[in-house]
């Protein structure tokens, strides 16, 4: 499989070999595996081009701006709030914002759900309950045989596991693959990434990878001689060159916040006291659009002059549209997909790392309508809302999920995200018709 749609978890059982973008796995580590502070720079190099927890311990200049501390050690990526105790001491963010490869191509996307089975807070269940929470979404009789599985096999913990599972895991959707991004008839390159990593002695495991926006836009304000706003545009203010202080390269994670739309109760705050904080306060984007799951991301002493209280969350402005996650199209903040959003929230403990990295000339990159003409699976309107009937059908909970309406345009963001989770299952569907 070529370098660009793959990656690898760098486990205590293997490691990966990286030879002309190939990958393999083909010697396990023994309990004298080198620990990953004393491996050279070659290897993380390797490493992270794979897996992007690697990236931070990349000494590359590039990757920061200039003048900046460009060095992490490895006993950074640790929470130092939390006790030496605690299991979540080392879980760690990585906003790895590169849409493009070496070659200055777009490199894609492609994200990674987490397996409960590599999750701390999972050890000691049976595989059947991971299989009932998928199974779930299928229909009410599914989720109420979860409860029931649920009731009788862990009594003790039914209220936590429910509670996870109403609250994170019915949200969750097949992983994004996406090679480019369009909007209002503009593509552009994608692969900027949130990554959700453990540090260990030995190994940076990657537990999941979400399609992520950063900054390309500034908001424009016209307000006329009484003061009131007439209107709010859009300019491009890329932070890069000059402006590339605008996001350090280590923050803490320093508030965990909440949304409108699900009830924050016992269970919630049980979970949240378990790593280290949270709260049920909703943020709003100038007092009126909500940003669901928002984590504010507060500057390392080492970027006194970063931006500050910008945050991660749920794409949340319709115009900016999740159809362009994996893109830089934000106004400053971190988007993440709708599950992205509630899982991150839920994983990351109070006050963790997150590591901000790319290179100026990697970031952003405006692409042809003409290279991907071919690509779109849609070639007029009756066609997208053959398929958008077919979802609201067959999936209402994800075709509310993802705004996908009954009729509708058939080559705008939401319909193509859509169509890139579900469109394998709708072309097998339509094979069945005949």
């Amino acid at each position: 499989m070529k370098l660009l749609f793959t990656f690898i978890l760098l486990t205590r059982s293997s490691f990966a070999q990286i030879n002309d973008g190939q990958l393999h796995e083909n010697y396990s580590v023994t309990n004298d595996s080198p620990r990953v502070d004393s491996i050279s720079q070659e290897l993380i190099e390797h490493y992270s081009k794979i897996n992007s927890c690697y990236l931070p311990l990349l000494k590359d200049p590039a990757l920061h701006y200039k003048g900046s501390k460009a060095e992490v050690q490895w006993s950074e990526l640790f929470n130092n709030s939390l006790s030496e105790e605690s299991q979540y001491k080392n879980r760690y963010l990585v906003g790895d914002f590169m849409a493009l490869n070496e070659k200055l191509e777009s490199r894609g996307i492609k994200e990674k759900n987490p397996n409960l089975n590599d999750l701390v807070d999972f050890k000691g269940y049976d595989e059947e309950l991971f299989e009932l929470f998928d199974a779930a979404e299928r229909s009410t009789v599914d989720v109420e045989t979860l409860y029931s599985y649920i009731r009788n096999k862990h009594a003790d913990d039914s209220t936590e596991l429910i509670n996870f599972y109403k609250k994170v895991w019915r949200f969750k959707t097949p992983p994004f693959v996406r090679k480019f991004s369009r909007m209002r008839g503009n593509v552009y390159a994608t692969g900027q990434r949130v990554c959700l990593c453990e540090a260990h002695e030995d190994t940076l495991l990657l537990i999941a990878q979400y399609a992520t926006s950063s900054k390309r836009l500034e908001p424009r304000v016209r307000k006329d001689s009484t003061g009131k706003v007439v209107s709010v545009s859009h300019i491009e203010y890329l932070p890069i060159g000059r402006r590339r202080r605008y996001y350090a390269s280590q923050y803490r994670i320093t508030s965990k916040n909440w949304e409108g739309d699900r009830k924050y109760e016992v269970a919630d705050i049980a979970h949240d006291k378990k790593l280290g904080g949270g709260n049920k306060r909703v943020t709003y984007y100038k007092g009126r659009a909500q940003l669901p799951n928002f984590l504010l991301m507060e500057p390392t002493e080492d970027y006194p002059q970063a931006m500050h209280q910008n945050g991660i969350h749920e794409v949340a402005l319709r115009e900016l549209s999740r159809g362009m996650l994996g893109t830089a199209n934000s106004i400053g903040c971190i988007r993440l997909s709708d599950f992205g959003s509630k899982f991150t929230r839920w994983w990351v403990p109070q006050d963790a790392r997150f590591f901000v990295l790319y290179s100026d000339e990697r970031y952003h990159k405006k692409i042809s309508v003409e290279i991907i003409k071919n690509h779109l699976p849609f070639k007029s309107e009756q066609e997208g809302n053959l398929f958008r009937k077919w979802l609201n059908e067959k999936k209402p909970l994800k075709a509310k999920q993802m705004d996908i309406d009954i009729e509708g345009s058939y080559d705008n963001g939401f319909i193509l995200d859509a169509y890139n989770l579900y469109g394998q299952e709708y072309e097998k569907s339509k094979e069945t018709d005949l």
